[in-house]
């Protein structure tokens, strides 16, 4: 349960109990433990309704406080195109939402205050709805995506069902994108995490021009998928709907330490952007300030998410010779060629850490797509 600090001036709040706002408690509780930290959730519950998943690859190797929010680890993860299909033998992870509220709560309920909706967000303090006013040495705004910003843009978007088979269905590792299905709607795969020898969280996955979804139709469309596997659906345990943006070209982000709070995660606008995801980014700048000293936390976070975003320039690059040079029902092959690649720059490509030489040996070669229309889309 929540405890007032007794001056009600805080080191750090946190405001936002999703991905981010919860990996930046857990962090500075495990490696700064003698700050007054404090997050702040509208809702009822930490995560909502979401299942993140990482390459292990993409966690820093000291970042031990992440091991206990972990719900699943898998040695290996599998990649099935018309062309080839490939296993890699590197571990992945995920995390579900309701073992990130219950393990957080349970670790950390006394500074955590949840149904608490805000009104103002300033650097130094934070304003409820019912008035009440926290104040703090500094103030993380980890809100999550904020307003579309009016842009050409691709979108990540699925429906994702966990459920429960009759019989075991015989997967010990994780069917990362299975391209094997109709191309339709743009790039398309079947994602697969196998929860335990019966349960598995099964999403259907568009790389699409619009984010319209029909979830009736694509719920009843995973389903025929599993039974075309041969298994049995015995019960829907849980249905995930999201749509990530997947910007083109550059997109301003406003607020930072000139305007306000200190942003993190997806509300900082750093993340994947051929991808959608958070995670890598994320959890490195957890571990910045997790690591640093609470009166550096101005200059270490915008100058990592500085480097993350010139990074994220060239990886526009591709999402706009997969969204404006390729036929969207041949979308896959820019991907299928990609997976060809080395484990090593594969692992890279998700971190968010390209070299000069990954960049050009990404694009070296013939383009899976017209060469006119990929000269076109650089510029």
């Amino acid at each position: 349960m929540f405890v007032q600090a007794e001056d009600n001036i805080w080191d750090c709040l946190i405001v936002g109990g999703g991905l981010a706002g919860g990996l930046l408690l857990q962090a500075l509780r495990t490696e700064q433990p003698e700050l007054k930290v404090l997050l702040l959730e509208r809702g009822t519950q930490l995560g909502g309704n979401h299942t993140w998943s990482f390459h292990g690859s993409d966690v820093p190797g000291d970042a031990t406080w992440l091991q206990s929010l972990i719900s699943k680890t898998w040695p290996a993860y599998e990649v099935r195109f018309p062309r080839y299909q490939r296993k890699i033998q590197s571990s992945y992870c995920s995390i579900k939402a309701q073992d990130f509220h219950q393990k957080l709560l349970g670790q950390h309920g006394s500074q955590i205050l949840l149904q608490a909706s805000v009104q103002e967000v300033r650097r130094d303090s934070v304003t409820l709805l019912d008035g009440r006013m926290f104040r703090a040495k500094c103030v993380i705004d980890a809100r999550g995506w904020g307003a579309a910003a009016d842009v050409k843009r691709g979108y990540q978007k699925f429906v994702g069902l966990d459920v429960k088979l009759s019989q075991p269905h015989g997967l010990n590792h994780v069917i990362l994108k299975d391209v094997l299905v109709p191309q339709v709607d743009g790039y398309r795969f079947v994602y697969i995490l196998p929860w335990s020898e019966t349960e598995l969280l099964v999403e259907d996955t568009y790389y699409s021009n619009t984010p319209d979804l029909d979830v009736t139709a694509l719920k009843s469309g995973i389903l025929d998928y599993i039974a075309g596997k041969g298994w049995v659906t015995e019960s829907v345990i849980r249905q995930e709907v999201g749509c990530l943006p997947l910007d083109l070209y550059d997109v301003p982000v406003e607020g930072g330490p000139s305007g306000g709070p200190l942003n993190l995660g997806a509300a900082s606008g750093v993340y994947q952007p051929v991808t959608g995801y958070t995670f890598p980014q994320t959890v490195a700048c957890v571990q910045a300030l997790a690591k640093s000293s609470l009166d550096t936390w101005g200059e270490v976070l915008p100058a990592l998410q500085l480097n993350y975003k010139k990074q994220a320039r060239y990886l526009r690059i591709l999402n706009r010779m997969m969204f404006l040079a390729a036929v969207p029902e041949k979308r896959y092959v820019i991907l299928e060629r990609f997976y060809l690649l080395s484990e090593a720059l594969i692992e890279r490509f998700y971190q968010g850490r390209l070299t000069v030489l990954d960049q050009v040996r990404i694009l070296c070669g013939k383009p899976p797509v017209s060469v006119w229309r990929a000269l076109k889309s650089l510029f």
